[in-house]
């Protein structure tokens, strides 16, 4: 009998590590990238599965980044002009006992500037917000400020034409959250309308150690904050004061670039975003780097290969996504992970997907796992891995607006 259960495991482990059915293939190369892309857990992989096998798997994911290295954002075909139409009436089956709402194109002109300028936002699900909450528009449509983005928060009945749940809505700051959530993960993803609103802040500590994303945040007096760079993280415990890579806060150069793979990600001073850029052909007011890319002047440039893990060789991992769409609107999307039962965490051909939908014309990877976060109005509303509060220690973090008097 024990010999029969030895013969029987074997064979399932056999069929697990070396079928090539694309089903099995896929799953095994996912779990393969997934434990390889951390520090501390690649025993996951390499205790049970040949070093042959993960070798294989791995040489796809360094083959992406190798095709990435002539990538470079040049807006060339894009009119970074083009103005976001204002979203039309939707149409609605006829209700006698509902009455009617305002027709957005006979809308006032504070409403017209404000569906103008939040073209994302659903206009018929706002409106069926504010008949239930009148209050929101006390102060005009210039000051509308909904803040349901909070990890104690219930959310809104709002959406964005796209489908996906709006969580806030601040007009003062140009900033919309909306709630994201696929197969396995949860996320957050912050709508910037003023490009020139976003740019790096750094730790006060940098060079020794690293602070929080809230600390960075509540150091510039920031809106919004989103982790940015990696960090030299020897067996896992690094304090996050070496920052990898090139970084550029506000014009002032911090840290010059790496060698290597790693992509140039900033703002130039036309505050337009460009991925790959050299610094002889950007002038980047706020930088940093990191890989990989994901759309380069409106090409997904991460999904382009049929992989055999669909996931490019980056596996499931918390992610921390910068974009810009045509008209420069910024989006910052961060997804949590590793904690089952609520959010595993996605691929980054998932995170281009997103970004796509939201008209992203280009977007990149940034510093993801126990990273990851996303901090508004001075608290937390995601959840990093690990059950770390506001995320690991971090050289420097992505940072939105300046927070005035009004109560947060």
């Amino acid at each position: 009998m024990g010999l029969l259960v030895a013969v029987v495991f074997a064979e399932l482990y056999c069929f697990a590590v070396f079928s090539n059915i694309p089903f099995i293939r896929k799953w095994r190369n996912i779990y393969i990238e997934t434990a390889m892309d951390t520090l501390n857990h690649k025993w996951l992989a390499t205790f049970f599965i040949p070093k042959g096998v993960i070798d294989d798997v791995m040489a796809e994911r360094e083959a992406v980044i190798r095709a990435q290295q002539e990538l470079q954002s040049r807006w060339e075909n894009i009119g970074s002009n083009s103005e976001p139409d204002v979203p039309d009436k939707q149409e609605e089956p006829d209700n006698p006992d509902k009455p009617d709402k305002p027709d957005v194109q006979q809308a006032t002109k504070g409403e017209r500037e404000f569906f103008r300028l939040f073209s994302e936002l659903d206009a018929r699900s706002f409106l069926d917000y504010v008949d239930e909450h009148p209050e929101v528009l006390e102060n005009g449509y210039e000051n509308i400020y909904i803040n349901c983005a909070r990890l104690t928060d219930s959310g809104t009945s709002m959406r964005t034409v796209q489908g996906d749940e709006v969580l806030a809505v601040d007009a003062r700051h140009g900033i919309l959250i909306v709630r994201v959530a696929g197969e396995g993960y949860v996320g957050k993803l912050a709508i910037v309308k003023d490009p020139a609103d976003v740019r790096v802040g750094v730790a006060s500590t940098l060079g020794t150690r690293g602070q929080s994303v809230k600390q960075i945040a509540d150091r510039y007096n920031a809106v919004l904050a989103i982790n940015a760079s990696g960090f030299a993280d020897e067996n896992g415990v690094g304090h996050g004061g070496t920052v990898v890579g090139l970084l550029i806060s506000e014009g002032v150069k911090y840290n010059e670039r790496t060698g290597g793979t790693y992509l140039n990600i900033g703002f130039g001073k036309d505050d337009r975003l460009y991925i790959g850029a050299s610094e002889k052909d950007v002038e980047f007011r706020d930088a940093v780097q990191f890989v990989p890319a994901l759309i380069v002047d409106g090409e997904n440039v991460i999904a382009k290969k049929n992989l055999s893990s669909n996931s490019m060789g980056f596996g499931l991992q918390p992610r921390t996504v910068i974009g810009q769409a045509e008209d420069g609107t910024v989006l910052l999307l961060t997804i949590d992970g590793r904690q089952v039962g609520y959010s595993i965490g996605t691929t980054v051909v998932e995170c281009a997907a997103i970004m796509e939908r939201y008209g992203a014309v280009q977007a990149a990877n940034l510093d993801g796992g126990s990273s990851t976060v996303m901090v508004y109005r001075g608290e937390e509303i995601t959840k990093p891995a690990n059950g770390i509060k506001y995320g690991r220690n971090v050289p420097d973090a992505i940072i939105v607006g300046t927070l005035d008097d009004e109560a947060a």
